[in-house]
């Protein structure tokens, strides 16, 4: 794989490949890292991308997707677009190679027809990999995916092309009442009912977790500093964990009997917990309407 040029991020970025090496599973990373996505551009249409960008039509940074039918037998004219685009933009080519025998294995849980559908599968690797040699020689990323997971390649991709413009790891922090059932798209679940229960002191009753005299009351339990600091050392590396998967959203779902005191503190202490650490955070209060 060649370095990276870390003093500036392409403008450009041009994916090609083996077909059933992982381009679409890389157009998705690539989109989740903030980059405007084409895939399968008609070649003719290559020389209007500088005029899409002028126009406004277009986002910077862009990423291109191009197969072996786009590219047809047109590897040179190919080439010859990256270079005129070259003289105004940072552009970067991606090759995405595998073993063929793993990509028969693929072609065969797939059960995908290869472009080359005439011939048979093994005949249509070989040539494609003839085809896309010029190109391969060229590019200025080359990683073989044959031992990569899905999982695997999108780390190595995050890696290389994250920017500081990228989207991060987005956490919904929402309190609810057991009564009214849980989330449903909760990932993780907090329960705080282990918590002295605010509501049987009158003052606290009509007020709510967000308040500072029901926050006093529950720090002051004995239970929940230990419980908090055992959360926050689960947390850090399961978000991380998160991180590395790929995952853009997580939500992260605090309960307790009413959804008015206990769950509302809890979320409140997570929130500014996390936003210290530099996460993204949004805030939700089921039960309260917020």
């Amino acid at each position: 794989m060649a370095e990276q040029d870390h003093k500036k991020l392409p403008d450009f970025i041009f994916i090609t490949g083996m077909s059933g090496a992982g381009r679409s599973t890389a157009l998705k990373v690539f989109e989740d890292l903030g980059y405007t996505i084409i895939d399968n551009l008609p070649q003719y249409l290559f020389a209007h991308l500088h005029e899409g960008i002028q126009e406004g039509n277009l986002g910077l940074p862009l990423v291109v997707g191009v197969d072996v039918r786009t590219l047809g037998a047109q590897a040179g004219s190919f080439l010859k677009t990256l270079d005129k685009l070259r003289q105004t933009y940072n552009v970067k080519l991606l090759y995405l190679g595998c073993h063929s025998d793993v990509l028969m294995k693929r072609y065969n849980v797939s059960r995908h027809r290869h472009p080359y559908g005439h011939k048979t599968l093994a005949e249509g690797i070989q040539e494609e990999r003839e085809r896309l040699a010029p190109i391969k020689a060229v590019a200025d990323y080359v990683i073989d995916t044959s031992l990569l997971s899905v999982v695997t390649l999108g780390r190595v991709l995050k890696n290389i092309f994250t920017r500081a413009t990228s989207p991060q790891l987005q956490i919904r922090l929402i309190s609810f009442s057991y009564r009214k059932g849980l989330p449903a798209d909760a990932d993780i679940v907090l329960d705080a009912r282990f918590l002295e229960n605010p509501h049987y002191e009158e003052h606290l009753q009509p007020l709510t977790g967000r308040d500072e005299p029901v926050a006093k009351f529950l720090q002051h339990d004995r239970s929940w500093t230990s419980v908090f600091t055992s959360i926050k050392q689960t947390l850090e590396p399961t978000l991380k964990g998160f991180k590395n998967s790929g995952r853009s959203y997580l939500t992260i779902a605090c309960g307790c009997t009413g959804g008015q005191h206990r769950s509302v503190f809890m979320v409140e202490q997570l929130a500014k917990y996390l936003q210290k650490l530099g996460e993204n955070v949004m805030v939700e209060h089921r039960e309260l309407g917020l």
